[in-house]
């Protein structure tokens, strides 16, 4: 999204989700993760460069197959909260004088050791601040909801005469 848009009011947006071949609508970084940090180190570059905060609606579309939805949904936000972080670790005055100098490797020396970094504490700290559980997948899974979402659905499904069959989707 270019300043001139954001200053406009423009929306920009992104279509969360990762894929091998075609549209596969995987978990988030499940495929490329440094995708992932790449677009949100543009959000952060944008956000540096101009000094405000960049109005994107973020979109998660995924289909999934194999996985349990709700856990899916889960580890994309978990993700999604990973790379959004380790995007704003980068040094930006450092990468700035690294591109100024046309020096590609120590940009990308720059932008890796972000990518590399870990930031399970960071984020830790932040759901404790804003009161939500430090490991979002292992509260999901302690909370008793999934099992009683496909009971409820199991339920109506039997109200409704229905019988239980695979489901591709």
């Amino acid at each position: 999204m270019s300043p001139s848009c954001s200053t406009k009011g423009c929306s920009g947006g992104f279509h969360f989700n990762d894929r091998k071949y075609a549209d596969d609508d995987l978990t988030l970084g499940s495929i490329d993760p440094y995708a992932v940090f790449r677009i949100f180190d543009q959000v952060a570059q944008f956000e540096f460069d101009t000094g405000q905060q960049a109005q994107i609606a973020y979109m998660i579309d995924q289909s999934h197959n194999l996985k349990p939805k709700l856990e899916a949904m889960t580890q994309t936000v978990c993700e999604a909260q990973k790379q959004f972080a380790k995007a704003h670790m980068v040094d930006r005055s450092a990468l700035a004088k690294a591109q100024n100098a046309c020096d590609v490797v120590g940009a990308e020396t720059i932008l890796r050791a972000a990518f590399d970094a870990d930031p399970t504490e960071l984020l830790v700290r932040w759901r404790k601040g804003h009161g939500l559980p430090a490991d979002p997948l292992q509260a999901l899974r302690e909370s008793g909801v999934i099992e009683r979402l496909g009971a409820e659905r199991s339920a109506a499904r039997k109200a409704r005469g229905e019988t239980q069959a695979a489901s591709y989707a």
